[in-house]
């Protein structure tokens, strides 16, 4: 991929004006050669012999190269020759020679001619053979060009990215120079997709691209690597504070600039920087880091950048370990369900239980949710790991009301992924018609993280979940995206307290009017409260008296595997055992 870069800047003039290098030692056959052939809209540079041959061919890159055979010096063979061996075989040579004898013409093909013309030149018969050979090269050109240029944005792609960095690392070794490297991931670039469609999504790729381009000096590089990712190198820099300068005014610019249609549409970026040669002295390495720098950005939220930092390729391949181990753990059903009861407080009656995720490691023991739920969401395999949590509870369901315990009520959390990637709707009809099981047996739980990323298909999926006959609660209340709004325009019917919320009581006068202001709001709405986490007689009898109906907590049970939830079941309200 050496000639890409100038194939890439020249091949738009080769197409207006095809550059030909004309090397012969006769300056009245180079005269009359230039005349001809000008007249057929080519620029001809000129050389004397060999070596300035060569130099012309490194600096030009033309179309073709037209050799006299005979030249002082080096002769045209030669020159043709160590044109080939130093890399310039996409570049046709065709020999000029008053040889005719066959020993000439063959040699002119073994050093790699692909023709050549007798003296003395037939002028009709040179302009036929230049303009087919002209026209083949820039139409292979063109075709080569479309394997480097992504077509939506006109910025080269992830092949050419590659070579561009190779050259700029290069150019930073010799005049030993810094340069970043920076990664641009897009916010809410398939919320746009979901929501205008895909032209509205290709508008939005074309903006960014050009604000990007724009944005940066002439001789940096932005690239597109593939859907909503963007790569910028920026060579010459003198340190972190020309890099954070960089990034925050992307980070600005990519925040309230970029239009629709003549409407402003507020995205974001996550960005990702390394810095040559400190974190990676080849292009592979220098990607690597600023992918791992761009995926702990992603982590943080919008409108935020990470350089990279050596610890972070120690934890990034701690996580390749727990996702491959997660992807075994699946293929060997290494995942169970366990069950939580919730309580009717003032009934002390089992009004339903929440099946809980675990994940029965063969070295590890049972490890829960909050060591690999948040990477199962990000790599994807919340969706399959969720499906069969959904199958192995409707089944249990079964499993209990065929055996006598026929008023349970399962609740199952629903990650925000989860209503991205999989149909949820046809997934619970199936389980029911399988199961022979109502809408009423199940309670959909949902966090209000869930509802602010995607709300117009949540709230679309909860609806309809909800006009089956579902239960809907919302879990998490008040943990940092607490809204009223919510409560108003989701179809919630229960309102879960957050644990954090409930160990302070009643202790805690913080905790506690957090608490008593929840209590008081779902009251106002009329919504069922469920507090988490009660562990002892204060708690639930301060719950009582706020109005609470629902809650968990180990002051009844721990989240039990089937088997064990079924006996203490049974021996709390049957007196069995």
């Amino acid at each position: 991929m050496s000639n890409v870069v100038s194939l890439f800047n020249d091949t738009q003039k080769y197409e207006e004006r095809p550059v030909v290098v004309l090397a012969d030692d006769d300056p009245s056959i180079r005269l009359m050669i230039r005349h001809v052939l000008e007249s057929e809209e080519f620029d001809i540079v000129e050389a004397a012999d060999g070596i300035e041959a060569i130099k012309a061919v490194e600096k030009h890159h033309p179309a073709l190269v037209l050799l006299d055979a005979v030249m002082p010096g080096i002769d045209g063979f030669t020159t043709c020759k160590q044109l080939k061996d130093k890399g310039h075989t996409d570049i046709p040579v065709m020999m000029i020679t008053g040889l005719d004898d066959d020993a000439s013409v063959e040699r002119a093909y073994d050093v790699g001619a692909i023709d050549f013309i007798t003296k003395p030149i037939k002028w009709a018969v040179l302009k036929h053979r230049v303009r087919s050979v002209v026209a083949t090269v820039v139409a292979e050109r063109k075709v080569e060009l479309l394997a480097y240029r992504d077509t939506l944005t006109n910025l080269p792609n992830r092949l050419l990215f590659a070579d561009r960095l190779e050259h700029s690392i290069d150019r930073s070794a010799r005049h030993r120079e810094s340069l970043a490297l920076l990664l641009v991931d897009l916010y809410d670039f398939k919320l746009v997709n979901d929501a205008f469609g895909h032209d509205a999504g290709d508008k939005l790729i074309r903006a960014v691209g050009d604000l990007l381009a724009r944005s940066l000096r002439r001789a940096d590089t932005v690239a597109r690597l593939g859907g909503d990712e963007f790569a910028v190198i920026v060579e010459s820099i003198s340190g972190l504070d020309d890099a954070i300068s960089i990034a925050d005014n992307l980070s600005t610019i990519l925040e309230h600039n970029v239009r629709l249609d003549e409407q402003e549409t507020f995205t974001g970026a996550s960005i990702g920087i390394a810095i040559y040669p400190e974190d990676g002295e080849d292009a592979r390495t220098l990607l690597k880091n600023a992918d791992t720098a761009l995926f702990r950005a992603k982590e943080k939220g919008r409108h935020c950048f990470q350089f990279y930092k050596p610890e972070m390729s120690v934890n990034a391949m701690e996580r390749l370990d727990l996702e491959n181990s997660m992807r075994k753990a699946l293929d060997e059903d290494q995942f169970v369900v366990y069950y939580l009861p919730t309580i009717d407080i003032h009934k002390n009656e089992i009004t339903s239980i929440e099946a809980l995720l675990r994940w029965d490691h063969p070295e590890k023991g049972i490890i829960k949710p909050g060591d690999f739920i948040k990477l199962a969401e990000d790599c994807g395999l919340i969706v399959p790991i969720g499906e069969k949590l959904i199958r192995t509870a409707a089944k249990q369901l079964k499993v209990w009301r065929d055996e006598g315990i026929d008023n349970q009520n399962v609740s199952i959390n629903i990650a925000p992924r989860q209503f991205r990637d999989m149909d949820i709707l046809a997934l619970f009809k199936e389980v029911m018609h399988e199961n022979n099981l109502e809408p009423t047996n199940f309670t959909i739980e949902v966090t209000e993280g869930a509802l602010i990323e995607n709300v117009g298909e949540v709230e679309k999926v909860l609806n309809s979940l909800s006009d089956m006959g579902m239960t809907i609660a919302l879990d998490d209340f008040g943990t940092g995206f607490a809204s009223l709004a919510y409560l108003k325009d989701f179809p919630v019917d229960i309102v879960k307290i957050d644990r954090r919320f409930i160990e302070g009581t009643p202790d805690n006068r913080e905790d506690t009017a957090i608490v008593e202001a929840i209590a008081g709001l779902t009251r106002g709405l009329k919504l069922r409260l469920l507090a988490e986490g009660i562990e002892n007689e204060r708690q639930l009898q301060m719950l009582k008296g706020l109005g609470c109906q629902l809650a968990q907590g180990y002051y009844w049970s721990k989240a039990l595997p089937a088997e064990q939830y079924e006996q203490f079941y049974l021996n709390r309200f049957y007196n069995i055992g």
